[in-house]
């Protein structure tokens, strides 16, 4: 398919060309398998699943499908523990969207909200063939199933062929979702965007247009808001910015670079920012790691200095020798205890599969380092059923686990389709 050709491509073109702590005691549990095809039920899922109240997942497939165009998707525990999948919605590659790659975020009312990065009735092109330039979509309950509601269809940017948006959506809880889009905007680098319900009509509104000097390619990671409404996230252009777009008067915004990362010590923050309990900002690159130079990523810390002035420091630099993670494409999350966990697309050290990825805790040591335990390594189960390439990260859910997704592995007669995972302290 070429929407399929068209996303391997865009996704390439953004990968840019320690010592292990105490093993934490842990528990980890393949909840769900996707088959793909003939079954439909979905394949290779790109962000982590997200935790309803009463405690089942909801998330999106990037494939799969009646339509092989992405799905999104429930489950649900039964009462005999066992995980049961529901397909709330079959994208069907056309004006209604199609390869959903970000997650999923509810409002009060119970609706989901996401994005997908082709489809909709933007001219955006593949080789002749028009794929669409993605949309943003709502999926509502009702007695009959969910139905699914196109907000807005992104337009084609300028020189590009495609641009929409791959990061999960932010809800401010005011009727209000804020996003990114990779090489969307008045200048093709990308741009941070909302939508504002008013009078029942959803209207777009392009709050900043990246232009090349203050990054560009907005990254995989949804923004994070302040309570003073400023958004944070990061650009993967270049080695990659830090940034904050700031509200002004009259609906005017400024957006202010916290970080410029060169290629010393490495760069490529694709997941975006988090705050810890301090105000400060974390995140993960990709790419680089001024320690060892060997390219396997970093975890970096912002630290306001006033003026709007902030401080990088890294705390941590994944060593490039096989058992320890390699290329952490998400932000961690904290846990209560102040510890933080993620995954990395490579590495480990799994009986049948030595470059599957990590799940890894990093634990603070003071003087601003932490060490690393790396708690699970994929590939640790026969035919790889526990999954591969684990680059959505992981949710923290309200039971205290771990929740997150294998883009690859899994079913082998799927050739590698994908699972949901829990991963339990």
């Amino acid at each position: 398919m070429a929407a399929g050709r068209a996303f391997q491509i865009i996704r390439t073109a953004f990968v840019f060309a320690a010592v292990a702590g105490t093993a934490h005691a842990g528990t980890f549990q393949v909840l769900y398998t996707f088959h793909g095809y003939p079954a439909r039920d979905g394949a290779n899922p790109e962000s982590a699943p997200i935790m309803d109240s009463k405690g089942d997942l909801y998330g999106t497939t990037e494939a799969g499908g009646a339509s092989a165009c992405g799905i999104v998707y429930k489950l649900h525990k039964t009462r005999t523990g066992s995980w049961k999948e529901k397909i709330l919605y079959s994208f069907k590659c056309g004006d209604d969207g199609y390869s959903p790659v970000g997650g999923l975020v509810f409002d009060k009312g119970g609706n989901l909200y996401g994005s997908t990065v082709f489809g909709g009735t933007g001219q955006c092109f593949f080789f002749g063939e028009r794929i669409g330039c993605g949309v943003v979509f709502k999926l509502s309950p009702g007695s009959g199933g969910w139905t699914e509601t196109v907000l807005y269809s992104f337009p084609a940017p300028p020189g590009s062929y495609f641009g929409g948006p791959y990061a999960s959506l932010t809800f401010d809880g005011k009727d209000q979702l804020f996003g990114t889009t990779v090489l969307d905007g008045a200048c093709g680098d990308g741009s941070i965007f909302r939508l504002k319900l008013t009078n029942g009509i959803w209207k777009e509104h392009d709050l900043y247009t990246f232009c090349g000097d203050d990054g560009f390619a907005p990254a995989y990671g949804a923004l994070v808001r302040d309570s003073a409404g400023n958004f944070y996230g990061t650009t993967m252009g270049g080695s990659g910015t830090a940034f904050a777009l700031s509200p002004l008067r009259h609906d005017k915004w400024a957006l202010n670079t916290l970080h410029q990362f060169t290629q010393d010590e490495g760069g490529v923050p694709e997941g975006g920012l988090r705050f810890d309990a301090s105000g400060n900002l974390c995140g993960a690159e990709l790419d680089g790691g001024p320690l060892d130079g060997g390219g396997c990523g970093a975890i970096f810390e912002l630290t306001s200095a006033g003026g709007g002035k902030w401080n990088e420091s890294v705390p941590f630099d994944f060593v490039c020798d096989g058992p320890h993670g390699e290329g952490p494409w998400q932000s961690p999350v904290f846990d209560s205890g102040g510890s933080l966990w993620g995954t990395t697309q490579q590495g480990g050290s799994a009986e049948y599969c030595v470059n599957c990825g990590v799940i890894y805790e990093l634990v603070p040591q003071g003087g601003g380092k932490w060490s690393e335990s790396v708690v699970y390594s994929f590939g640790s189960q026969p035919n790889i059923a526990d999954g591969s390439d684990p680059i959505g990260g992981l949710t923290l859910g309200k039971d205290g686990s771990f929740y997150g997704t294998t883009l690859e592995s899994g079913d082998p007669s799927c050739g590698g389709c994908g699972a949901v995972f829990e991963f339990t302290p």
